[in-house]
């Protein structure tokens, strides 16, 4: 047996597995304490791009989901004042029919003037509905609001609104007018051939807010559609990330404890090895 003291090649090899395992020791702690698997590019070079990629995408998702719920407010305020507006003209239509009937013109200019208060109720609907400072109906043309709901460029959805504005008359004899788009509708009782041309007029006027109010309507159900999918594509997107980045502590625990014993085990050894030296003394004596 050959016994050499400047060198001891068993305590050398002990020792160098000994680091090996208190660094794979170190980074079992690590990933136990953060509950990643990952925790910089060193660890995985690939996995460290896939997964922060996947991240990106998930909060790119949850952010076009909320951009997305900014459209269904949109669409929901617009539907709600087109149905205060809806309401309104059915008043006036009352009011229209009862002026085309036999009456007198005084009685009609008063019929007038309650639409006038009507109409006047409608213009301020139509000039005051906004979604952030932003007019919904009372610009100079039509808005557009512009909802990017995606996690990718171009992913976007335009709600247009149509330019509305109302003018009521001032006086029993004045008529007033109901604007949608470039359509200008006079509601005029002040006799009963008008009003009862005008009962047709309203009637017309409602058909034409209804279908604003389907679009809007559109608009929201499409909306909702994306946010479905937007938040299905969120969540398998995190599950895709969490399977690369995050640890599976079950098994990385069974992983730490094998380390210790590991680390105790060499640490004895490595014991053993330095004490095999001290045989070299029984040939001094």
């Amino acid at each position: 047996m050959a016994m050499r003291i400047n060198y001891n090649y068993s305590a050398d090899f002990t020792l160098v597995n000994l680091n090996r395992t208190e660094s794979a020791l170190n980074k079992s702690l690590e990933r136990l304490s953060t509950g990643f698997r990952i925790n910089r590019a060193a660890d995985d070079a690939a996995g460290y791009f896939i997964s922060d990629q996947l991240k990106t995408y998930a909060i790119s998702l949850a952010q076009g989901t909320r951009n997305a719920n900014d459209g269904i407010s949109i669409a929901q305020i617009a539907q709600g004042a087109l149905k205060e507006v809806y309401d309104i003209l059915n008043d006036i239509k009352a009011k229209a029919i009862q002026a085309s009937n036999t009456s007198d013109d005084t009685s009609r200019g008063q019929i007038q003037q309650d639409i006038n208060n009507l109409v006047d109720s409608i213009a301020k609907i139509f000039k005051d509905t906004e979604f952030n400072g932003i007019n919904l109906f009372s610009g100079s043309s039509s808005t557009t609001f512009t909802i990017h709901y995606g996690g990718r460029k171009d992913q976007e959805l335009a709600i247009v609104t149509s330019q509305a504005t109302a003018t009521a008359g001032t006086s029993t004899t004045a008529v007033s007018t109901i604007t949608i788009g470039s359509t200008g509708y006079c509601i005029d009782v002040t006799s009963q051939t008008k009003a009862n041309a005008t009962v047709k007029t309203v009637d017309d006027l409602i058909k034409v807010v209804d279908d604003m109010a389907a679009k809007f309507g559109s608009y929201q159900i499409e909306l909702e559609k994306i946010i479905s999918n937007n938040e299905t594509s969120r969540v398998n997107t995190q599950e895709a990330e969490s399977r690369i980045r995050n640890v599976d502590m079950a098994n990385e625990m069974a992983n730490f404890t094998k380390l210790q014993i590991l680390m105790q085990s060499g640490t004895a050894m490595l014991a053993q090895a330095n004490a095999k030296n001290q045989l070299v003394l029984q040939l001094l004596r």
